[in-house]
Formats: C-alpha cells, sequence, structure tokens
C-alpha cells in the first residue's frame, strides 16, 4: 500500500508539473514574447517609393516606414526592418523572421484567412499607367480593353489579379526600381502599370517633371477601391489587438493624416475613396 501511494503521488507531481509547464506556454502570447524583446521585427521591401525606400541620405524612409516607427513608440519597443521581396513578405511571418509585414498589402478575405491583418491604415483605389501616345490602346472605364495587352507588376498583387482576370499577359517583376517599370512602359517592352492610383500619380508627376518627353502618363480610369493592412502571424490575436489600438489612435488624433500628407503631397489617404463617384470592382477571389 506504501508504495502503491508514493507512485501515485509521483505521478500527481508528474502531472502538476506539465500542467504548470502547459500554462507557462500558452500564457506568454506573441506580444508578450515581442515586448520580453524589446524588438519588433518588420518586414518591408524598402524599394517602393512613397511608402518604403531609402532617401537621398541613405536613410529609409516613406509612409509604412513613418508609421511603424511611431507604432514602435508609443508600444515602447525599438522597431526593426527587415527587408524582404514581395513573394518572402508571408515566408517571412511563416519562419519567424519577422513579426509582421509591411506592403501596401490589401486587405482580402484570403489574406485574412491565413493571416491577422490590421484595420486599415491606408486606403487606396486601382489606377494605371499608360504610354502617353495612346499607344497603350488602354482607355474604357470597364476595363474591357485590358485583354491582350501586356501588365507589368510584381507578382501575386491585387492589381496583376484585376490585369489577369480582365485577359491581359503578366510580365512579372521582383523588387525593382519604380523607373525601371516606368520605362518599360514608354519603350513598349509593356503596356501598362496597374497599380495604386495615388502613389503612381505622384510618381508619374514627378518623373515627367524631370523627364518631359517620357512616354507615360496616368489614365483616367479608376477601379477597385482598396483597404490596406499589416500582415501578422495568426498564432494569437495579442500583436494585431496592440497594433489596432495605435493605429486607431493616429487616426484619432491627426498623426496618421499627418504622415500621409508628407509623402503624398497632400493627400490624405486615410479615408477611403469611392464615396463621391462610382468606382468599378473586378472580382478576382477566383484568381489564384
Amino acid at each position: 500500500m506504501k508504495k502503491l501511494y508514493i507512485l501515485s503521488t509521483l505521478a500527481l507531481s508528474a502531472g502538476l508539473l506539465a500542467a504548470c509547464s502547459a500554462n507557462q506556454d500558452t500564457g506568454q502570447s506573441q506580444w508578450d514574447k515581442i515586448e520580453k524583446k524589446g524588438v519588433l521585427k518588420v518586414a518591408t521591401p524598402t524599394t517602393y517609393q512613397p511608402t518604403s525606400y531609402y532617401n537621398d541620405k541613405n536613410k529609409l524612409v516613406g509612409y509604412e516606414v513613418d508609421m511603424m516607427r511611431e507604432v514602435g513608440k508609443r508600444l515602447h519597443v525599438k522597431v526593426k526592418f527587415v527587408e524582404t521581396g514581395f513573394d518572402q513578405a508571408f515566408t517571412s511571418l511563416d519562419s519567424g523572421r519577422a513579426d509582421l509585414s509591411i506592403n501596401n498589402f490589401d486587405i482580402t478575405a484570403k489574406r485574412t484567412k491565413k493571416y491577422n491583418m490590421s484595420v486599415p491604415y491606408k486606403y487606396g483605389v486601382g489606377g494605371m499607367i499608360v504610354r502617353a501616345d495612346g499607344t497603350s490602346g488602354i482607355s474604357k472605364n470597364d476595363l474591357s480593353d485590358w485583354k491582350g495587352k501586356k501588365a507589368a507588376g510584381s507578382e501575386g498583387t491585387e492589381y496583376m489579379k484585376v490585369a489577369k482576370k480582365q485577359g491581359a499577359e503578366l510580365v512579372s517583376y521582383d523588387n525593382v526600381a519604380n523607373d525601371v517599370y516606368l520605362n518599360d512602359v514608354a519603350n513598349g517592352r509593356t503596356d501598362f502599370i496597374p497599380n495604386d492610383y495615388p502613389a503612381q500619380k505622384m510618381f508619374v508627376d514627378y518623373m515627367k517633371s524631370q523627364k518631359p518627353d517620357l512616354n507615360v502618363k496616368m489614365a483616367d480610369v479608376q477601379y477597385n477601391p482598396t483597404e490596406q493592412g499589416i500582415v501578422m502571424s495568426k498564432k494569437d490575436d495579442s500583436v494585431m489587438k496592440k497594433i489596432n489600438k495605435v493605429i486607431n489612435d493616429m487616426k484619432k488624433d491627426g498623426s496618421l493624416k499627418k504622415i500621409s500628407e508628407s509623402y503624398y503631397m497632400g493627400q490624405d489617404l486615410t479615408k477611403p475613396f469611392g464615396k463621391d463617384k462610382k468606382i468599378p470592382v473586378i472580382d478576382t477571389t477566383d484568381v489564384d
């Protein structure tokens, strides 16, 4: 009987130790781990102006970069930027190389199924850069004239999915500077660049001021109003809750608007498009 009692006690002790260990594991959230280290690792491409790029002084700046620095400041953690290509943005989260990822990512049902995404920190609308001489042959508001045209962009973006849905031929680039896209449209290697209208317009206006003869322009057509969010792991919601609170606070106090206006030539992109006019929406849920 005494031996049986000892064995039972040992078994009970082992069970309690296992339970305590399990409680410690589950008790430490993803945010707890970040806060303990004091570092928030943020994946970003560093080549997309005006959201993430190196300025003339070789300093990493941009709408998303400045936003994340302010987020880190308010959460009392140091922000460490991890340079990645578009296709590595999600695998960086999966591998733990980054805690969150920013790259003008649209909030979509497919993405939110696999990852947590923050509340919108920026709103956009689809636009396109075409040749100024009209030889791109694209001008219809319903996008019906995209079929057979060569669309330039990063593989997997929502804009390239729209192009695929409309029957365009996709020409994919990986982590190249914006002027490469423009030159390829101008010289006829591609026909148009589907992307975020506000950013494109600002960039085209700047490039035309430097090179007035550059054969590109912004088309008048707009489509697919969008919402951009920060991408995070779905292991738990602790990081998302922290990020969402700060983003909402920055919207309320006007600090996010100020950052937007500083990088988008006075444009406030913290408010959605499409409320005052009809903008076509192309469904890409069936596009891989």
